[in-house]
């Protein structure tokens, strides 16, 4: 007890003097250093694109755009939308030079690198000129016809129809096969005749509906005859050019939300709505003048799946967006921890970027954003390519990859908040609006959920036609390595996922195949082995991004680039496997190598913390849009 008592008073004594145990330097200024050109950095990054980049960033950041860098804290309701609208107003003026609607099929390197150029401190801004340019518009580009799309694509990039997209309804969001508004074909009059059936079918939270939007494309279940023909997308007029509300059509507001108050969300219902035949979007499915209907896509659920799956750059866009945020947010953190200063020895105040919770809190956020980027990039790769088209890989990747970044980028939002303290909660510093602002895309576009069982059909799909080989725990030799080399290297890491992935395939599968064998309903099986199915989607994602990381660091020409991202891959993919309990219950790595892979992140933070601010600067994000923490805080709190 006496020993107990002295070890708690040496603790007090040292926290009289302000010391920090986790403290990684004991004296001086840790000062940040750029082993490369953040510049080039970025070069090697965004590649694609490079001078319209260049063009964009600098009209978005131009002292006479002071428009488009207005941020919408303070002001109320009305005030945000109006800020907004006439934001994106200037958006379109802005795109018409740049990107067009059918860059989505013609160029979709393009419509990343725009996306990517935002420099805007109003997020409803571009996710409203999203809802009207990336899915108004681009679903009149994937569903429509050429006739479709020469008639109406001029109009959605002029913004001389005004559109908003109605998929979701009050009943159904992520099932969207089963919504319930009806398209019935009157063929006396060759017009289809549109219906909300019941409460649960009103389209809800249909971003630009409430108030700004003239046009939409809904999603309704179609009749022709006697038969029902799944789910189509029409394009309807639901306002006059005065704004009146169109006969036949009942618009309400969403009402206030927890963030994104500058879009507009409103809930649509329509009553024997009349839309001409010609305004079915029928490049997967349409009704002639005799009044057949006809697709060269068969059975139903196969062509809802062609009409669905058409959208999927959405998700794309969704975590290339997430990326560019936590970019900001983590430039933003990590400045500010060169800069502040907090407890010390003999009133010598610390860094906070030198102690080493501080750094695990922040640094290998900024490792797992450079692994979705890479993987992103991929993905890019595959949409644009022509011919050859993987169409079911995009999907599922598309999938993972929003469900992943939306959720690192919610986390690694939350992390920066916290590690700039009260200066993490003003909104002028960004990191809390942006955190609030973002939350959505957890939901947006698919609740994260279920795009990773979407992921795991896919790989339980192709596990049937190509089984895993059965995992085997490595060798005694293999586990008794604990050196730096060893943890580190890629192999390694790659090694240790790809055999997590294997093993856990064959434990779902067979867990699945129990329940149904036992004489459960398929549904129910699935139900029951859900928590499973999620994290199978969660592994093979870990993977992917992995493999996308080592891709892009072992092309990188650059030696000094290359081993600085090289710290970042180690940092990720140790992290992953110091958060999962499977590596020591399946006996992949030892308690020995457990302890050397916690004590190799600390290691790995402390070697990236002096270039971490280059590395941060590599997303090519400049000091100018971010708050004041991120710049000289001290100059900018003068008054």
């Amino acid at each position: 007890m006496d020993s107990v008592n002295r070890r708690i008073s040496n603790i007090e004594q040292h926290l009289s003097v302000n010391s920090c145990s986790d403290a990684v330097q004991t004296s001086g200024t840790l000062e940040p250093v750029r082993p490369f050109n953040p510049d080039k950095l970025f070069e090697y990054l965004f590649p694609h694109h490079l001078e319209m980049r260049r063009q964009l960033i600098a009209e978005f950041e131009a002292p006479e755009n002071e428009l488009m860098q207005r941020a919408p804290f303070g002001l109320s309701y009305t005030q945000e939308r109006d800020l907004t609208m006439e934001q994106t107003k200037r958006l379109i003026e802005i795109a018409k030079r740049y990107v067009k609607v059918i860059d989505f099929v013609r160029d979709p390197t393009k419509i990343a690198a725009w996306t990517q150029s935002y420099r805007m401190r109003n997020i409803a801004t571009t996710t409203l000129f999203g809802v009207h340019f990336s899915l108004f518009g681009a679903t009149i580009l994937q569903l429509g016809t050429d006739e479709q799309r020469e008639k109406y694509l001029k109009h959605v990039e002029d913004f001389s129809m005004p559109g908003c997209f109605a998929l979701t309804e009050l009943g159904h969001g992520s099932n969207v096969q089963q919504i319930e508004t009806l398209a019935v074909y009157d063929h006396s009059t060759e017009e289809f005749i549109i219906n909300s059936p019941t409460i649960t079918s009103q389209k809800y939270f249909i971003g630009g509906a409430a108030k700004n939007a003239r046009w939409t494309v809904a999603f309704a279940q179609l009749k022709v005859g006697e038969k029902y023909e799944g789910v189509h997308a029409f394009l309807m007029r639901i306002r006059n050019e005065d704004g009146s509300v169109c006969n036949g059509v009942k618009i309400a507001d969403c009402g206030v939300k927890m963030a994104l108050n500058g879009v507009d969300n409103g809930r649509l219902m329509f009553t024997n709505y009349r839309v001409p035949r010609d305004q079915l979007l029928s490049r997967f499915g349409g009704v002639n003048k005799a009044g057949i209907y006809s697709s060269p896509i068969n059975p139903a659920i196969k062509r809802f799946a062609h009409n669905i799956g058409a959208l999927v750059i959405g998700r794309y866009i969704i975590s290339i967006g997430c990326i560019s945020f936590s970019a900001v947010g983590l430039q933003t953190a990590i400045n500010y921890a060169f800069t502040r200063r907090q407890f010390g020895e003999d009133n010598n105040e610390r860094q906070l970027i030198t102690y080493a919770v501080h750094q695990r809190r922040l640094l290998p956020h900024l490792a797992f954003n450079y692994g979705i980027h890479f993987a992103n990039d991929y993905l890019l790769r595959l949409l644009a390519e022509k011919e050859n088209r993987k169409d079911k890989e995009i999907h599922v990747y598309a999938s993972a990859l929003k469900a992943y970044s939306s959720w690192h980028n919610r986390n690694c939002l939350q992390d920066c908040r916290e590690a700039c303290g009260g200066q993490g909660f003003l909104a002028d510093n960004l990191i809390g609006p942006f955190k609030s602002e973002t939350d959505i895309y957890t939901t947006f576009e698919g609740d994260n959920v279920l795009m990773y069982q979407q992921v795991a059909k896919y790989i339980l799909t192709e596990a049937r036609r190509k089984p895993p080989p059965e995992y085997n725990p490595p060798s005694d030799a293999f586990r008794a390595k604990t050196d730096s080399k060893h943890l580190r290297s890629f192999d390694f890491l790659l090694q240790a996922m790809t055999a997590r992935l294997n093993q856990y395939v064959v434990l779902v599968a067979n867990k699945l195949m129990e329940a149904v064998g036992s004489g459960k309903p398929v549904m129910d099986a699935w139900n029951d082995c859900g928590s499973y199915i999620l994290n199978l989607g969660i592994v093979f994602t870990d993977k992917f991004i992995l493999e996308r990381f080592i891709e892009g660091v072992s092309k990188c020409p650059d030696d000094n680039q290359r081993k600085a991202m090289s710290l970042l891959l180690s940092l990720m993919g140790l992290f992953i496997i110091n958060r999962d309990t499977w590596f020591i219950k399946y006996q992949f790595i030892s308690v020995d190598q457990s302890d050397a892979i916690e004590n190799e992140i600390s290691d790995l933070c402390k070697e990236i913390a002096p270039i971490s601010i280059a590395l941060a600067e590599g997303f090519g994000f400049s000091t100018k849009t971010m708050g004041p923490i991120g710049r000289d805080w001290i100059a900018e709190n003068r008054y």
